[in-house]
């Protein structure tokens, strides 16, 4: 579907995360507007909304920050000492990123001032993100570099209501696969949790984790309630969620992956 697409700049390439270390974000908005997402407050906070969680309108607009190397220059007494989540508010390797580029050019500045640690956080497809593999293998060699992929569910179905303008769950795989076999370290992020059968996913994506998996059930759910309501009610209950999480956690652990639950 078209979408608006508008150069910005901004003040800070660097912002506080939450889990204490840096976020940095080339993009404001995300075309893929999964029904789930707390980066959807970005409407109220770019003024495209007054209601804080309002979700008219998400997905078709993406602002593109033109001046993140300038800045990087400016905070590079930051990086060295944290660690960086590279694309925590939106997602770095939307397929607009081929023609735009942002990307490459903070990998390879990365290269010159290398933070404690890099993680890559992404539900791009395979032909998306593959560009940027040597780059992070090269920044492997010098600091810790982590992929988290997200990936909710092993059923197209799902992924159809829950997050139909997203990457298909067979490209997610392969990208996977593409970080995994280029010896990057992989996990999966399972946040939020949406149905799916424990022993077959873990089955489709396991075989391609390196480090972990996180598992946690819906942040927001006020966001999709009626979707769980009308499709999928039992996943409402708090012991039927609890019941599937801890079956994710023996499925991973049965092929050797350790899988972490947050409640």
């Amino acid at each position: 579907m078209p979408f608006k697409l508008s150069p910005i700049t901004t003040k800070t390439a660097l912002s506080v995360n939450k889990k204490g270390g840096l976020a940095l974000n080339p993009y404001q908005g995300c075309v893929f507007a999964c029904e789930f997402c707390s980066a959807i407050k970005m409407n109220y906070f770019t003024g495209r909304t007054i209601e804080k969680w309002d979700k008219t309108g998400w997905g078709g607009w993406v602002d593109y920050k033109t001046n993140l190397i300038d800045l990087l220059k400016k905070e590079h007494k930051k990086i060295g000492k944290s660690k960086v989540y590279f694309g925590n508010a939106t997602d770095i390797y939307m397929p607009i990123e081929k023609e735009l580029a942002l990307i490459p050019p903070i990998l390879e500045y990365f290269l010159e001032n290398p933070p404690l640690e890099l993680e890559v956080q992404t539900r791009g497809a395979a032909k998306d993100i593959v560009r940027d593999i040597p780059l992070l293998q090269e920044l492997a060699k010098i600091t810790k570099v982590r992929i988290s992929y997200s990936i909710h569910t092993d059923r197209d179905d799902v992924k159809k209501i829950f997050e139909p303008k997203a990457p298909s769950l067979k490209s997610r795989r392969d990208g996977l696969k593409l970080y995994y076999e280029a010896g990057l370290k992989t996990r999966i992020s399972c946040m939020p949790l949406l149905p799916l059968d424990p022993e077959n996913y873990a089955k489709m994506y396991g075989s391609y984790v390196s480090e972990y998996v996180w598992v946690a059930p819906m942040y927001h759910q006020h966001l999709t309630y009626d979707l769980f309501k009308n499709n999928f009610p039992d996943w409402l209950e708090p012991r039927f969620l609890t019941k599937r999480m801890e079956e994710i956690k023996s499925a991973f652990a049965e092929i050797g992956i350790k899988a972490f639950i947050r409640s």
